[in-house]
């Protein structure tokens, strides 16, 4: 049983009351058709429809290099995409293009089809062929191109391994994620993945999740995975001290939450919501019980 100074307790009551008005703390419902779409975990287990197809697709081949005349990719991901390649331009002139970008199911389908075509042509079996292709190109409704938030990029036009030890393959490495992108297909997780290494393949999930993701050195597979198992994963970013970031997992859509940011199915049952609470605010919160009774507010018995 606790035993409560009544006058101390209605004296710290008001400060709390005071800081929480002048740090006001919002609530958002889960509201579903707030939904993004931001961080479908899109692989050979999590398909998509036929018919999916993003409606804020943005062609951003003008905007930015590219060897096609069209790149479409969802407009969060190119502005992004475009900011990120100017941040390259003032650093670099050595040339970076746009190669693919979204895909339609349809395009997929036939994609995959002539690379398993293209193999059998070079005297490989149609299955050895199938196998083969499985390892670079995904068969359609397993693609991440067509999402609309994935994008693949050359120095010349073609896709090759060696782009990783080029000037430009390294600079998006260091810098891809401040932009909020991932290298989708890491070279030591392709058990995860089921992708062979693609050093070309880069995948828009946001901030901070792209940082998230870095720091642990996951690939979208353990993200997720983590935010299943842990229900909340939380992140404090040194730009933005003034903050904290948690990143929660659910499957209620009856659940509410503080301060959301946005929310975005996971393509695997759930949605992650994700919140950014002033840091007073949680300090508050957490602060509360523990300096109450340090300060004699809440008097354990003897």
């Amino acid at each position: 049983m606790l035993l409560i100074n009544w006058k101390n307790l209605a004296a710290a009551l008001c400060l709390l009351t005071g800081l929480l008005f002048i740090f006001p703390h919002p609530a958002l419902a889960f509201d579903t058709s707030a939904d993004n779409e931001l961080l479908l975990l899109v692989n050979g287990i999590h398909r998509i429809d036929r018919a999916y197809q993003p409606e804020d697709l943005v062609d951003t081949a003008r905007k930015a290099p590219s060897k096609k005349s069209h790149m479409l990719l969802r407009e969060p991901a190119a502005t992004a995409y475009t900011d990120m390649i100017a941040a390259y331009k003032a650093e670099s002139s050595r040339p970076l293009y746009s190669l693919s970008a979204f895909r339609t199911y349809a395009y997929q389908s036939r994609l995959f089809s002539s690379k398993v075509a293209s193999r059998q042509r070079a005297g490989q079996s149609y299955m050895t062929a199938y196998r083969n292709t499985l390892q670079y190109t995904a068969l359609p409704g397993t693609s991440e191109h067509q999402t609309g938030l994935a994008i693949d990029l050359t120095t010349n036009g073609a896709l090759s391994d060696s782009f990783r030890d080029t000037t430009q393959g390294k600079w998006l490495l260091e810098h891809c994620w401040d932009f909020g992108f991932i290298l989708r297909y890491d070279e030591a997780k392709t058990d995860l993945t089921a992708i062979a290494y693609e050093p070309w393949h880069y995948r828009y999930v946001g901030l901070p999740h792209s940082l998230i993701i870095r720091d642990n050195g996951w690939v979208l597979e353990e993200y997720i995975a983590a935010l299943h198992e842990q229900g909340m994963l939380e992140y404090a970013d040194p730009e933005d001290t003034a903050s904290v970031w948690r990143i929660y997992w659910t499957d209620d859509t009856a659940q509410e939450f503080d301060d959301v940011e946005s929310i975005s199915s996971d393509n695997t049952g759930g949605y992650i919501i994700t919140t950014k609470t002033p840091l007073i605010n949680s300090l508050l919160n957490e602060w509360s019980v523990a300096a109450l009774t340090a300060n004699n507010l809440l008097v354990m018995p003897a």
